[in-house]
């Protein structure tokens, strides 16, 4: 009953934690689009390509820039400031959550709470980056068609953005953003094709670099990346067919270990805290834990890997 309570409170104080971070990210990016509005109004002084500081040159710090990163690619658009916020609260519950539980259930709740946080983040990165890479051909096939009637490359990705439906629409529309207040396309491309790891998007960066450079056709580019995109999107579909039954027994080897240990201690309290007042079974289970996460580790980067084609 105590330990019970104990879970609710720390749940009920990240939750708390996370709404008033989260209510503070909106507030400030409200504020942001003030901002950019009146810069398109004129009634602010316009930032030139010297004085804007991109998102990616903020982060400094590597944990910062991987927690910022994986959120980004999930859709979320908070601000480095506030991932840094929330990761410092996380932190400061992590010894309270170990004082409150002990440290085997408190390690316990802890990894389970950032496995599954971690999971989730992923499986909805991945999810949007699909969507993505589906919806880049007609993206790429609307804004040639801008661009053949002699408007520039900027202009083209923003006429095709306003037309394009989630989630390629924000991620454009960012990109816009950014462009209008003075950032070099190819630059900007570049940065969003690195975060979210869409090899497509970079060589449109390089193509909009060469471009700018050395001048050529971007017609042509376009339309060969069109016919790769969509060539390499029906091959790794394929994979994903010949590789499912593979996948799904990943999945039940790394979620049946952990629905077994559960198991066992709701219907036996006291098995592994008699293990762990032992030193060869407080052994037997440390060894057993890393092995557990090293192994679904493995798995995932092995799931990750038919992916990892487009």
């Amino acid at each position: 009953m105590i330990a019970a309570l104990a879970m609710f409170l720390v749940a009920l104080l990240l939750a708390g934690g996370g709404i008033v971070l989260f209510l503070r990210a909106g507030a400030e990016q409200r504020q942001r689009d003030e901002q950019l509005r009146s810069r398109l109004q004129g009634t602010e002084e316009t930032v030139g390509a010297a004085g804007f500081m991109p998102r990616e040159a903020q982060l400094k710090n590597p944990v910062l820039r991987w927690a910022c990163h994986l959120l980004w690619r999930s859709g979320s658009e908070v601000e480095p400031v506030t991932v840094g916020r929330i990761l410092w609260v996380l932190l400061a519950m992590v010894p309270l959550t170990l004082v409150i539980l002990g440290w085997f259930a408190g390690l316990f709740v802890i990894g389970v709470v950032v496995a599954t946080g971690f999971a989730l983040l992923t499986r909805q990165a991945s999810a949007r980056r699909m969507k993505i890479i589906e919806q880049l051909p007609a993206f790429l096939e609307s804004t040639m068609r801008v661009l053949a009637a002699g408007n520039t490359l900027e202009e083209s990705m923003a006429a095709a953005a306003r037309e394009s439906p989630e989630p390629l629409k924000p991620l454009f529309m960012s990109v816009g953003r950014q462009v209008r207040l003075g950032a070099p396309i190819e630059h900007v491309l570049m940065e969003v094709g690195e975060i979210h790891q869409l090899r497509d998007i970079r060589a449109m960066a390089l193509a909009a670099s060469v471009n700018r450079k050395f001048g050529g056709s971007l017609k042509n580019i376009i339309k060969s990346l069109i016919q790769a995109i969509r060539s390499r999107e029906m091959s790794a579909r394929e994979l994903r067919a010949l590789t499912a039954e593979t996948r799904f027994s990943a999945v039940v080897l790394a979620v049946v270990p952990i629905g077994i240990t559960l198991f066992i201690a709701i219907q036996n309290r006291s098995y592994y805290a008699n293990m762990w007042a032992d030193a060869g079974g407080r052994i037997a289970l440390i060894v057993s834990v890393v092995m557990q996460v090293l192994g679904i580790f493995v798995l995932w980067r092995m799931m990750r890997s038919t992916e990892d084609t487009t």
